[in-house]
């Protein structure tokens, strides 16, 4: 939703563990954004991929790689409400993934809208669709990627920021176009010097997907 500042280059590491099925997974992303605009950037993002069963950094693998843009509408109309229109593109490794996964060249617009209902409070949401060149050849038992729906609400502080936030298919997890829709609590410290520290617990709301996994990020902005 927020892009970057003209020049402003931020950089971003995570891990995302999932453990809504026995096959438990891990990914690894790493993303940077630039600011072309003060309303305009663009993004490049690596994730390394891993399944496990103790050790979630184990076989550690290339799953995709991506480019992006994203426009963004500040306060439209001096009002408290926030827009974003985008593309992504991504280029997955079908040959990471040993189960349903996505293995085509994937276009991903998105949309995205915010509304502060006070100096604290913000609800948002965000809706992509995905398209590929398999989406035409793809058999009928074969899962597919229709994109994703999001909505939550925030509440920040001086030195944290908490959230809520329900996903339909979480574009995140490339391996699971058949997973549960997610609920995301989660939590961001900003420790100061431009540095954002963010933890979430991921939870499937299917029946049988309800053990939480585990999200992290380090964001740095360098300007």
């Amino acid at each position: 939703m927020y892009p970057q500042q003209k020049g402003e280059l931020q950089l971003t590491l995570g891990t995302l563990i999932d453990r809504t099925r026995d096959d438990r997974a891990a990914l690894m992303p790493l993303s940077i954004e630039y600011g072309l605009t003060d309303k305009w950037q663009v993004a490049a993002g690596w994730d390394g991929y891993t399944q496990f069963h103790h050790n979630p950094f184990a076989r550690l693998r290339s799953a995709r790689a991506s480019v992006g843009t994203k426009y963004s509408f500040m306060n439209i109309g001096h009002s408290r409400v926030h827009a974003a229109v985008g593309m992504d593109v991504e280029f997955p490794d079908a040959g990471a993934f040993e189960d349903e996964a996505e293995s085509d060249l994937e276009f991903e617009p998105f949309l995205s809208v915010a509304a502060d209902l006070s100096r604290r409070v913000t609800l948002f949401g965000s809706a992509g669709i995905s398209v590929s060149r398999e989406d035409a050849t793809r058999l009928p038992d074969q899962p597919d990627d229709p994109g994703t729906l999001s909505v939550g609400a925030l509440a920040a502080f001086h030195r944290a920021t908490i959230a809520l936030e329900y996903t339909s298919r979480s574009d995140n997890l490339p391996w699971r176009l058949d997973g549960s829709p997610l609920i995301t609590p989660s939590i961001v410290l900003h420790p100061g010097h431009q540095w954002e520290l963010s933890a979430g617990l991921p939870i499937g709301v299917r029946h049988g997907t309800h053990r939480p996994g585990l999200a992290f990020h380090v964001i740095k902005d360098l300007n």
